[in-house]
């Protein structure tokens, strides 16, 4: 397989003679980009997985492009990435955040279209579908985005600091909060028949531990969930446990680790 304008850093994984690495596409949170995912497509510290950024219109190697504020419209994009590959190649589905609801929703367009499912779904720092949006866009201007921004980490304080960059961020973040605005009121969930992994962080002001668990409930799969020290973007700083459960799920799926549910 080759790269495309959504996952631009993709390429062929090395086998080495023995089983190809399965790919794991990786969905960013709302006002990110792929490139949040760079250092983990470069990583080997999960030999047996290839990770797949997926690049957003409007952000990243796609500025250019339009934003998008329809859940549908960016699935579509997400089925065109998997349509791509070979039918029987096996994949996993992880989502950070905003990501995290783009993953669910892509595995149910997936199940209404009889396509291959993923062998599992990997949610991170994210509420389960049809919760209370976390950030209520209409209640907060570009002040508030920004104070929102500083307190949930992740953002390098001399973006928060900087107009010009401010003024290119602030618009994808407002039209990203509006897709998941509209979509955690519109949605309907159902029950997905893949596992599904969910991660939260201690200390994460959007969805704590408390809302990590909700996610069993769109599951008839296998379900387990480990929450794990850090803020909103714990993936970043606890990066070797998030392989390392995207790992579990995907031995769990093929039958050489049988591990009954647990919460950590």
């Amino acid at each position: 397989m080759t790269h495309n304008r959504w996952t631009p850093w993709d390429s062929a994984p090395a086998t080495d003679g023995g089983a190809a690495p399965v790919r794991v596409y990786c969905l960013p949170h709302a006002g990110g980009s792929a490139g949040a995912y760079l250092a983990w497509a470069r990583s080997r510290q999960a030999p047996g997985l290839h990770f797949v950024p997926v690049e957003l219109p409007g952000r990243g190697t796609r500025m250019g492009e339009p934003l998008l504020t329809s859940m549908r419209d960016v699935v579509d994009g997400v089925l065109s990435v998997l349509g791509s590959r070979p039918a029987d190649e096996p994949f996993v589905l992880f989502g950070h955040s905003m990501g995290a609801q783009i993953a669910y929703e892509t595995a149910r367009r997936l199940v209404a279209e009889e396509r291959p499912l993923p062998r599992a779904l990997v949610v991170s720092g994210c509420r389960p579908p049809g919760s209370p949006a976390a950030l209520p866009l209409r209640d907060r201007d570009d002040e508030q985005l920004v104070k929102d921004m500083g307190e949930l980490g992740g953002t390098p304080a001399e973006i928060l600091r900087h107009r010009e960059l401010l003024e290119m961020l602030l618009p994808v973040l407002r039209a990203d909060l509006t897709l998941l605005d509209a979509y955690m009121r519109e949605v309907r969930p159902t029950v997905l028949p893949c596992p599904t992994v969910a991660l939260g962080g201690t200390e994460d002001l959007l969805s704590g531990a408390e809302w990590v668990g909700g996610w069993r409930a769109v599951t008839a799969g296998g379900f387990r969930q480990r929450i794990l020290p850090g803020d909103h973007f714990f993936l970043h700083s606890r990066v070797d446990e998030v392989m390392a459960e995207i790992s579990a799920a995907v031995a769990d799926h093929a039958g050489t680790a049988g591990r009954a549910d647990a919460v950590g």
